[in-house]
């Protein structure tokens, strides 16, 4: 009995809301969803939706739309990229990522459309197109649709985990204008940003309106050097010193403005007993240095101001010699790039009749960033008269450009030894002090669309012309050319004994390098919609459309990249075009009152590899009418290989691998396990270091990420996905709701590089599988009587389909809305992703690996927030909580937890084994009681929380290294006027 009654009330509440709710619905037009192409008045559709609305943007106290994004649970931050520092070949990029299916597997659509992709090539991130939404104006947006479910039955490639669709304002009448100002503690980086818009006209009423505005803003540059407060930096260094590693901003590096010189001897082989220690003679601090230019600072003399023995050096490390200069790289290490960006919004709306409409819809922006280096060293590696060629960069062609380092004939006014009793050409460690490392990236976007809405007999017509463009310039001011280096050298033009030299002097040495791409998309496009017949739960809908599409990209590097001319620069080629049809529908089908269900279809065909065909069913279930719902789809999805990775391309990149370490099975003997040596003589650290194993390795000892060379892959075929979900929505009232999903997304045939860990494993496996591994083909570096064993410079790789990706999890969220009270209105909303798996396989045949709540895939176990609101009069505040939890390092964490190093125990004592969790408060507060102005200010990170950070926390490594999160505590104030 007792059971049976507790149903009368919810019935009860059920048909109350219903009826409340229906008188609404009748109020309400009908309006078109992301993840359905019927209109439709409930916003609750099979697929789960979350819209941000512009108001929840500037309430969110985040300073970028990106970073707002960043925050929200289904996205990660593996295949997410910031665009705050230098990051590969993309800085100044931003894109996002769902499910930690990569940016390639998120599609992201502006008023439902496509945008052309970045024109950049890296094989970093995103394996594929990169979508940059860092040029979409923040004042234009209406809101943002993110559907965390898979969608290419409506959408086509890329939508495999879901897409995020910026909505911008179609009509405002008024003007309205903003400015806000942030800062990090101590005035470090500082943002401003300010945005003017204004509209005129009505459709309904004049038949016509018009809609423009434009958004800018500025952001400092960021130093490591500025953020010595965040973190544990004391106990940092103590772990980098147990480590066998200096204290950060110890001047660290042998290549100096005053550069120090050494003899150019016969061969680097053998070694010489210094400070009672035995040294290689191919160190730099051996005994081969013969001086140091004069002019050397005191505090960066060795002897003077620079311990010969720095805290960190092991004792296997040779002492630096007295007299000798340093360099300090961290005084040049930047944590967040300068940034400035300017975009805008222009659209037109006419009323072509009683029935269409016409509009114009134009986007424009650019995005320039600026990074600061370090004046660069073309080399710190001795060279022998054996073995004069010590720069190996890989070309676009698959070849090598050898040189050798700076070295000064006796005639050069600059050797030292001129003029002494013993004259002889000397090498220099020499760093271009005049020479200004800056790296400038612009993206620049342009998206036109020209298009008519309106309804022909019982149809809903929408048709557009779309063009939308994506160009990007790089340039990398003052990279050392080696044939004017050398030509410059013969002549004497540049002069290398410390001071300033003239720009007629550097121009004999440097030149600008210059990427440049562009990429393209025209597109047009129909679709139409009507309801068909009468069910029991009311009219049967369809809607259908097709689309054609040309894209082009294309990547560029000038003449000097080719010829391999720019010492220890690489640039990556790409070009081509393919044009692309599809026809697509879906049907509505309201079964009964409680129940829809729909299905839809699509087929797409790409000149370049063929067709695709995905589909997609759903249905949302009313269990207690407008109380209690029931929603689930079934999708299959695809993801077309980018121009990049099936085109035309030339790719090189730098590679390493954290799992385990590799050595060459020719030049290391590692008959001790524990402190495996090069065969080599001299010896190669490379050797017994393939790819840069960092866990337990001195720095001293570590290599440097290893090049490769890779290639497309005509044959490449598209991904495959499928993807389900099924949940709940209770809404008992009102004021309160509440939902939980299950999701789950399998991704096969994934285009992939092969990785050089694989390539490796097959060639220790067997020997004869050697025809992807690039040994020095200099006889100078072989072992004796050995032919062909030169030193490993490279590994080839090319793209290529391989198995899956499987991840599940559960989508929560919460919102509660108390009734106004006269102490004021109380909101409280709760958002959040649990992620059950992350399993990868890359090799058929191998066991999958579990990467969830790891620092491989960056998907972590739970991430979300909660935030309460409290209205009262005109004042507005809110507090958040975020939390994303810890991520374990594979290769890192289970050795930490039961090492018996000082360093392993030191970590482990101070609870950094792991990628910490991330634990931060924001809060924020708005005033409107001056008539149409919104005052606010906002604190991010309140308690200045730095534990998202490898090992002990720093600045250095942060984990979301150049976020505005890596600045810590963040402050920012905002004005905004509003005249309707």
């Amino acid at each position: 009995m007792s059971f049976k009654k507790s149903l009368i009330p919810l019935a009860v509440l059920a048909m109350t809301q219903q009826m409340v709710l229906a008188q609404d619905a009748a109020k309400l037009e009908r309006v078109e969803v992301t993840g359905s192409l019927i209109k439709r008045t409930d916003k609750e559709t099979p697929a789960v939706v979350q819209t941000i609305t512009a108001e929840q943007i500037r309430k969110s106290g985040f300073g970028t739309v990106e970073e707002l994004l960043r925050a929200n649970s289904a996205i990660d931050s593996a295949g997410s990229i910031q665009d705050g520092a230098a990051t590969g070949f993309v800085n100044g990029l931003a894109t996002a990522s769902l499910r930690g299916m990569g940016a390639q597997g998120t599609l992201v659509l502006v008023n439902g459309r496509r945008i052309a992709p970045a024109a950049n090539v890296d094989v970093n991130f995103g394996r594929g197109t990169l979508l940059n939404i860092n040029t979409i104006p923040k004042s234009a947006i209406e809101r943002i649709e993110v559907l965390k479910d898979g969608a290419s039955a409506l959408y086509g490639s890329d939508a495999i985990a879901g897409v995020i669709n910026y909505i911008l304002k179609k009509e405002f009448n008024g003007l309205d204008a903003s400015a806000s100002f942030g800062s990090a503690d101590d005035g470090v980086g500082q943002t401003a940003n300010a945005s003017i818009a204004y509209g005129l006209g009505s459709l309904e009423d004049k038949g016509f309106s018009l809609y423009g505005g434009i958004d800018v803003s500025k952001r400092d540059r960021v130093m490591h050097s500025e953020l010595k407060d965040k973190g544990l930096y004391d106990h940092y260094n103590a772990y980098r010193n147990l480590n066998g590693e200096t204290t950060r901003f110890t001047p660290d590096s042998i290549a100096s403005r005053w550069a120090n010189y050494y003899r150019v001897p016969p061969s680097l082989t053998g070694s010489t007993t210094l400070d009672g220690r035995s040294v290689a003679n191919n160190d730099v601090s051996g005994a081969n240095y013969l001086g140091t230019m004069p002019g050397c600072p005191a505090e960066l003399t060795v002897g003077q101001g620079v311990a010969n023995r720095p805290a960190g050096f092991t004792n296997a490390q040779a002492s630096l010699r007295t007299g000798s200069c340093r360099y300090v790289l961290d005084d040049k290490a930047e944590a967040v790039s300068e940034q400035d960006r300017i975009s805008g919004q222009l659209r037109a709306n006419l009323k072509l009749g009683s029935s269409w409409t016409g509009y114009a819809d134009l986007m424009l922006g650019r995005t320039q960033s600026t990074s600061l280096n370090a004046e660069r060293a073309i080399t710190t590696t001795l060279a022998s008269q054996q073995v004069p060629l010590v720069i190996i960069t890989p070309k676009l062609d698959g070849s090598l450009a050898q040189r050798g380092g700076i070295v000064l004939p006796v005639t050069h006014p600059d050797n030292p030894t001129r003029g002494t009793a013993n004259p002889q050409p000397v090498q220099l460690m020499y760093r271009f002090h005049d020479l200004p490392a800056l790296d400038i990236n612009e993206q620049t976007a342009l998206r036109f669309a020209l298009g008519a809405e309106g309804s022909l007999g019982a149809w809903d017509i929408d048709t557009a012309l779309l063009y939308s463009r994506m160009d990007n310039k790089r340039t990398q001011k003052n990279r050392v050319r080696s044939s004017l280096l050398d030509a410059s050298i013969a002549a004497g033009t540049y002069r290398f004994n410390g001071e300033v030299n003239t720009a007629a002097a550097i121009a004999s040495v440097a030149q600008d390098a210059i990427n440049d791409g562009d990429s393209s998309i025209l597109s047009v496009d129909v679709r139409a919609g009507r309801e068909l017949f009468a069910l029991a739960g009311g009219q049967a809908s369809l809607a259908v459309g097709a689309e054609a599409r040309r894209e082009e990209f294309n990547a560029n590097a000038d003449a000097n990249y080719l010829a391999g001319d720019y010492v220890g620069l690489v640039a990556n080629l790409a070009s081509g075009k393919r044009n692309a049809y599809a026809a697509f529908g879906e049907l509505s089908l309201p079964v009964v009152k409680a129940l829809e269900v729909q299905a839809a279809l699509r087929f797409e065909n790409y000149s370049d590899f063929g067709s695709s065909t995905t589909g997609k069913l759903g249905f949302k279930w009313n269990l207690l009418p407008q109380f209690l719902i029931m929603r689930g789809t079934a999708s299959t999805g695809f993801r077309a290989p980018a121009i990049s990775q099936i085109g035309n391309a030339s790719t090189v990149s730098f590679n390493n691998f954290q799992d385990k370490r590799y050595f060459d099975p020719i030049r290391c003997n590692t008959s001790n396990a524990a402190n495996p040596v090069s065969r080599a003589d001299p010896p190669d650290l490379r050797d017994c270091n393939l790819l840069n194993f960092t866990q337990g390795v001195p720095l001293a000892q570590r290599p440097g990420n290893l090049p490769t060379m890779i290639a497309a892959n005509p044959d490449l075929k598209p991904e495959t996905s499928k993807a389900a979900s099924v949940g709940f929505v209770f809404s008992p009232t009102r004021n309160f709701d509440a939902g939980l999903s299950y999701w789950y997304i399998e991704r096969n045939k994934e285009i992939r590089l092969q990785r050089s860990s694989d390539i490796l494993d097959a060639y220790l496996a067997n020997p004869a599988n050697s025809a992807q591994i690039v040994r020095n083909p200099n006889p100078g570096t072989w072992l004796p009587g050995q032919a062909n064993s030169g030193p490993i410079l490279a590994v080839i790789r090319k793209y290529d389909n391989f198995n899956f990706t499987k991840t599940a999890g559960l989508d929560f969220d919460l919102n509660a809305r108390f009734p106004t009270q006269e102490i004021g209105r109380f909101t409280l909303a709760v958002n959040g992703t649990l992620t059950k798996r992350f399993d990868e396989q890359i090799l058929a045949g191998t066991a999958p690996r579990d990467l969830l709540g790891s620092s491989t895939s960056e998907v972590p176990k739970l991430k979300g927030n909660l935030r309460l609101g409290w209205d009262v009069g005109d004042w507005s505040s809110w507090v958040r909580h975020n939390h994303t939890s810890q991520l374990a390092r594979i290769g890192t964490t289970e050795p930490c937890l039961t090492s018996t190093s000082l360093a392993g125990a030191y970590r482990r004592e101070n609870g950094s084994c792991y990628v910490g969790a991330e634990r931060s408060w924001d809060m924020g507060v708005s005033y409107t009681g001056f008539k149409n102005w919104v005052l606010a200010a906002n604190v991010l990170n309140l308690t200045d929380d730095y534990g998202r950070s490898i090992d002990i926390p720093s600045s250095f490594n942060f984990w979301d290294s150049g976020t505005a999160s890596q600045i810590g505590r963040r402050y920012n104030v905002s004005v905004s006027y509003k005249m309707d």
